[in-house]
């Protein structure tokens, strides 16, 4: 038993046997995939220890084991929400590993600052150690004061080294105490210094999770927080400096966005690369898309709306004559789903639209008048209902529209 570190499953068969040898030479067990406490563990988690002579035993299945104080028990698991029952809950320390978007938020700023401001990263280090060492003397100038009142004897008005002792801590106590409050304004100047960067550890932050998310749609598409590092290190030296900080943290943010962009969709499928185009459109401009139009567009709403439209009359009878019949049922949808930006389409006037009912690129041949009154994602709503032949094209014109990758469409 020389290994120090024990590592199983909870479903291996020769899980009590290792339980029992990590107990009795205090070993530090480490189960993995667990779906809950093991009921024989019980015991040893609420160290119901019996005391035999000079050593102490706990009982593990029918079995009493020696118990050594270095043995260490750790549960893990893959499942982000594991269910705990109360009596467990109580007795079980639970510590959540995964990344989560402050967390992320933070480690991306102290990332930033050290590379863009390092002196600052440094003088916080140093404030933050100072405010540490000043409350621990703090705490034993008290200690101390504590001690010499308990300890004296006969009159404390008369006892003149207390009195000179009370007076000396007294004074290094405010000492002490304009000190922190000095450390405290330094470490706010600082801060606020800090936060000019927040931005860009912001956005950096939703890229991470929006790439994560790609996971949902095929299992291979995983990406580690190591390589999202590496990439987000990249950009940060790819930039050339600037005096203005406002400036510097846009170019940052747009360099970072080509580099994550480029470095996903080399690998993607290309059939995906579209549907991670809008997805990371939608992700970091949530902005651009009002109520119910991302449902509209992804099909959530559309099959509940029509069913609740007016069965009785003929859909056909609904939308202008110059609507190819095909598309009735979708361009009714897209009347009930969103009807204020149908009445500001305007499909009855069949001569606003009849340019783009026949171009060959109608994404790039909406009316003049219809353009100025409607967002870039409704645009790509109306290709969808009316001409859904150039909607793949009208994706990848609004994409590089909102995110300036038009170097990169050639993924698309």
């Amino acid at each position: 038993m020389n290994q120090k570190n024990l590592f199983l499953f909870a479903q291996d068969t020769n899980f009590l046997t290792a339980l029992e040898l990590a107990v009795r030479f205090g070993k530090t067990l480490i189960v993995q995939e667990v779906d809950g406490v093991e009921p024989v563990l019980y015991p040893l988690l609420r160290k119901d220890l019996v005391a035999q002579g000079p050593r102490y035993a706990v009982q593990i299945g029918e079995k009493m084991i020696d118990y050594n104080e270095e043995f260490r028990l750790f549960l893990s698991t893959r499942n982000p929400n594991p269910f705990l029952p109360p009596d467990a809950s109580s007795i079980v320390t639970e510590v959540n590993f995964t990344t989560t978007g402050s967390g992320l938020r933070g480690q991306l700023l102290a990332l930033t600052i050290q590379h863009e401001k390092p002196d600052l990263e440094e003088q916080k280090t140093k404030l933050l150690q100072q405010e540490e060492d000043k409350k621990i003397q703090l705490a034993k100038l008290e200690e101390s004061l504590l001690e010499a009142l308990a300890t004296s004897q006969g009159n404390i008005l008369e006892n003149k080294d207390l009195i000179e002792s009370l007076n000396q801590t007294k004074a290094s106590s405010a000492l002490i105490q304009e000190s922190l409050a000095e450390s405290h304004r330094l470490q706010s100047f600082l801060d606020k210094e800090r936060d000019a960067y927040l931005p860009l550890a912001e956005s950096a932050s939703k890229m991470y999770f929006i790439i994560s998310d790609l996971s949902k749609i095929n299992n291979m598409y995983r990406f580690s927080l190591a390589a999202f590092l590496r990439l987000f290190q990249r950009a940060l030296q790819s930039e050339q400096d600037s005096s203005n900080t406002e400036e510097r943290i846009k170019s940052l943010i747009g360099s970072l966005k080509h580099t994550i962009y480029e470095y996903v969709c080399r690998c993607l499928f290309k059939a995906d690369q579209l549907m991670f185009a809008l997805h990371f459109v939608r992700g970091m401009h949530p902005e651009l898309f009002q109520e119910n139009e991302w449902e509209t567009f992804t099909g959530v709403i559309i099959g509940d709306t029509i069913r609740k439209s007016d069965s009785q009359r003929s859909v056909r009878d609904q939308i202008p004559s110059w609507i190819e019949q095909d598309r009735a049922w979708a361009v009714a949808s897209l009347k009930i789903s969103l009807p204020g930006l149908y009445q500001t389409l305007c499909f009855e006037d069949e001569g606003l639209w009849h340019t783009f009912s026949q171009s060959s690129v109608c994404e790039q041949d909406f009316p003049s008048t219809i353009v100025k009154r409607i967002s870039i994602f409704q645009q790509v709503l109306v290709v969808q209902a009316v001409r859904p032949d150039r909607l793949q094209s009208a994706m990848a014109l609004f994409a590089a529209k909102v995110t300036w990758l038009d170097l990169h469409l050639q993924y698309l």
